[in-house]
């Protein structure tokens, strides 16, 4: 009987033991980052039961094939773009266009909306003006005054006869109440969650998630920056208090650039192919050069690290972004301390009180490198400043959602508008320097913080590569 025992506790180890080794093998293949798959092999090899059942639940996911089959789903759909109203002589933002896999268009206009009000306030009042089509799409949309205007709106819309489609990516459990859903849907409004790769977890799916923030009616005007739908957008969340933002309107052949990348997401979330609806041009509407860069985690390049490698690369003069989270990959990071030695004037605008307390400190622990280099931080005062807007000198801007993060480089969809033009520039730079007339730079060393802050800020940074 000892014996048998003895034999029977060997073979479940060794059991156990390929079963850890073909997760880590696994691991290795399939984690979007080296630093991802080292943590995963580290877990299962030192707590081969828990860690390969964590992996197993957490961790395992059919990425291949996932992003295999988007990245054939986004060419078909980005090969519908049209070629009329392109820009035919090299631009600056030729690399731009490169990265996102469109043409850069011409004859754009954009308008600011600073700022949560004046945002709801202009999208609503487009909205109503609908006469065919509205596509939505948000990261959050609230159960609040706020996410009822916006569903009000829509249904009076497609009571009268608008087709309309709401994309907006929820976690079970966490997402809107069924009633919401069901007032939309009964009024005819079509509703989808995007979809991430397959695995045990199915729709609890916390990385390969859609940031994006996009509104588009009509295929004439269009709306993205780095707002969702709810009182927190406008500093009535109690948690957090005052909150600053932007986000944009366009209009001119750009907007079928943003429609199209909408309908790629419905494609994937519903299987509907509305690339007819959506590739349509509008007719020019200014004189501003743009193209829209939407980074996916089923891409092969990393595109949103390559959006702000590219925007450093870019600077001869002047780089200023503004980002909630300042978390950068070491390869953006060295970009970004290089335009600062190349002697471009390098600011970074980022939040004075936190959201999410760990990816507050990790930032801290990235501060020094860019400003040893002689790049600057400011932390701004009076707001939770959440908008995702970048300055190049005096003729290339940028607003969107892309956050200046690991997470945003490399494991959720984004979207930003990148335009070539003094009008926009000059738009951007005016907000800009009133945030940053009401910002403190940072001129302390992690060093020189107290002992707790900057062994939380250490340990912080070590989680980089999943915040």
């Amino acid at each position: 009987m000892a014996e048998f025992l003895t034999v029977s506790n060997a073979i479940i180890a060794a059991g156990l033991g390929l079963l850890a080794l073909v997760a880590s093998y696994r691991a290795l293949l399939t984690s979007r980052t080296p630093q991802g798959a080292t943590a995963w092999i580290l877990l299962i090899l030192l707590l081969p039961v828990l860690g390969t059942l964590m992996y197993l639940v957490f961790g395992h996911a059919d990425y291949k094939r996932f992003e295999r089959e988007r990245r054939k789903s986004d060419k078909d759909m980005f090969e519908m773009a049209s070629d009329d109203r392109i820009v035919e002589a090299p631009t600056r933002l030729d690399t731009f266009a490169r990265i996102a896999r469109l043409p850069v268009t011409k004859g754009n206009d954009m308008s600011l909306l600073i700022d949560g009000k004046a945002t709801y306030d202009t999208v609503l009042r487009a909205i109503a003006t609908a006469q065919s089509t509205i596509f939505v799409q948000f990261y959050t949309i609230k159960d609040d005054d706020i996410g009822r205007d916006l569903r009000d709106a829509l249904i009076e819309c497609a009571k009268a006869g608008v087709s309309i489609w709401v994309l907006h990516d929820e976690l079970p459990f966490f997402g809107l109440p069924k009633h919401f859903k069901q007032k939309l849907e009964s009024a005819g409004v079509r509703l989808a969650r995007p979809k991430g790769p397959k695995r045990l977890l199915g729709p609890f799916q916390f990385n390969y998630r859609n940031h994006r923030k996009l509104v588009v009616i009509d295929n004439t005007v269009a709306f993205t920056g780095g707002l969702n739908v709810s009182k927190t957008y406008v500093g009535r969340d109690p948690s957090i208090g005052p909150w600053r933002d932007t986000f944009a309107e366009f209009r001119g052949p750009i907007v079928a650039q943003l429609a199209l990348h909408f309908s790629s997401d419905w494609m994937w979330a519903d299987g509907e192919d509305l690339s007819q609806i959506a590739s349509p041009v509008p007719d020019p509407a200014g004189n501003l050069h743009a193209v829209a860069l939407a980074p996916s985690p089923a891409e092969d390049i990393a595109a949103g690290n390559l959006y702000f490698i590219a925007l450093a690369h870019a600077a001869r003069e002047r780089l200023w972004i503004s980002t909630p989270y300042f978390v950068p990959d070491r390869d953006v990071l060295t970009a970004l301390r290089f335009a600062a030695l190349r002697g471009v004037d390098v600011r970074i605008l980022v939040p004075s009180r936190a959201d999410h307390y760990l990816t507050y400190y990790a930032a801290m622990a990235y501060f020094d490198d860019l400003r040893s280099a002689g790049g600057e931080v400011w932390m701004y005062d009076p707001a939770f400043v959440h908008q995702k807007v970048a300055l190049v000198d005096d003729d290339i801007a940028s607003v969107g959602s892309i956050n200046l993060d690991i997470r945003s480089g490399l494991l959720n969809f984004e979207i930003t508008v990148v335009m070539e033009g003094q009008s926009a520039a000059k738009a951007v730079e005016d907000m800009l320097e009133t945030d940053f007339g009401n910002a403190t730079r940072v001129d302390v060393d992690l060093a020189d913080r107290s002992i707790l802050t900057g062994m939380v800020a250490r340990v912080s940074r070590l989680f980089a590569p999943v915040l």
